[in-house]
């Protein structure tokens, strides 16, 4: 038996990032102004924050802010953490609501409408699969048939009550789990982009582990992000060259093990508790209040047919590689995208 882990593998590459040690790109896109950048590894990801303008001393402190503000969110939504919001929900599953901050009720309705647009292939509510198959913890065993059988009935976002009014939140069935893995990264990018905003800086980017927030000044060029083979990581599939907005990667080279020659990746799809089959990334470019996060997931998990009409209907674009190698790419994107030969 074989197993392999490759974990928080970066399937968008900015080019700005991930050229900078060669130099390739960065005088292009910022007019010879030297970019500043700061890292820090929060949420189980490396948070990436490049910008220019100001001073290396400004962005250093303004960085910081939107460090501390990403760790402020982590603190409220992770389900690891004994004393979030979120871990006090899962407790209190089919007991008692609990009173939880605007900005939690915020992220789990933004999921309930992902969850309501893409038929449940977004649900999160998916915690007892996510704690079953322990990618985060790298178990690396696929879970027994009849326990993934059972874990699934707990699976349905229709039984999240969200009561605005009192600022609670409530699950149905004891033994239910909320995840926001799947979308508080997307929250999180933000609420860090509105610390830049607020201090006046313009032209920055910030990168969780290939989710990307972008911003910039129209008057210079936008950013151009690379789109890394799922299958080579020293390659790109294409560029597309965008700003503005926000970016989100699904993939199945991200958290994975590998048994008896089969892939098992943590991406799950909620109607068969097993990781989803036909795609092998996804990537969803938008705007508006949709989390891109949570959109790609829901891609990924639909496949390239059905998740192309979802992006249609929302209004944002997309690149989707399938197993057969197919790429699928939306029609608003086709003529920013420069595929690579």
């Amino acid at each position: 038996m074989q197993k392999t882990v490759k974990s928080q593998n970066i399937l968008l590459i900015v080019a700005a990032l991930a050229f900078l040690s060669a130099g390739v790109f960065v005088s292009h896109l910022f007019n010879d102004t030297k970019p500043f950048q700061r890292s820090e590894y929060i949420m189980g990801t490396i948070f990436d924050i490049t910008s220019v303008g100001n001073s290396e001393k400004v962005f250093a402190d303004v960085a910081i802010k939107a460090f501390n503000e990403i760790k402020r969110i982590d603190d409220l939504m992770s389900r690891y953490k004994e004393g979030s919001e979120v871990s006090l929900i899962n407790k209190n599953a089919g007991i008692a609501p609990v009173k939880v901050g605007h900005e939690l009720i915020e992220v789990l309705q933004e999921a309930r409408g992902i969850s309501e647009l893409s038929d449940g292939a977004f649900d999160v509510t998916i915690g007892p699969l996510t704690n079953l198959w322990g990618f985060d913890l790298e178990k690396n065993v696929v879970p027994p048939k009849e326990k993934i059988d059972e874990l699934k009935g707990l699976v349905n976002y229709r039984k999240l009550k969200i009561d605005e009014a009192a600022s609670t939140v409530y699950l149905e069935e004891k033994g239910m789990m909320i995840d926001v893995g799947g979308i508080a990264k997307g929250y999180s990018l933000a609420r860090a982009m509105k610390v830049f905003e607020d201090a006046g800086i313009k032209d920055v980017i910030i990168n969780a582990g290939g989710n990307l927030n972008l911003r910039g000044v129209k008057k210079r060029k936008p950013w151009r992000v690379g789109i890394q083979d799922p299958r080579d990581e020293s390659k790109l599939i294409g560029t597309v060259t965008i700003t503005d907005i926000s970016v989100a990667t699904s993939g199945d080279y991200q958290r994975y093990f590998i048994q008896d020659g089969v892939r098992y990746h943590h991406i799950l799809d909620p109607k068969t508790g097993l990781p989803a089959k036909g795609l092998i990334s996804a990537t969803v470019i938008g705007r508006g209040k949709t989390s891109m996060d949570g959109l790609s997931s829901a891609v990924f998990i639909l496949g390239a047919d059905k998740g192309a009409a979802l992006m249609k209907r929302i209004g944002a674009e997309g690149i989707m590689l399938s197993e057969d190698g197919r790429m699928t790419i939306t029609e608003g994107l086709k003529e920013k995208f420069l595929r690579k030969p």
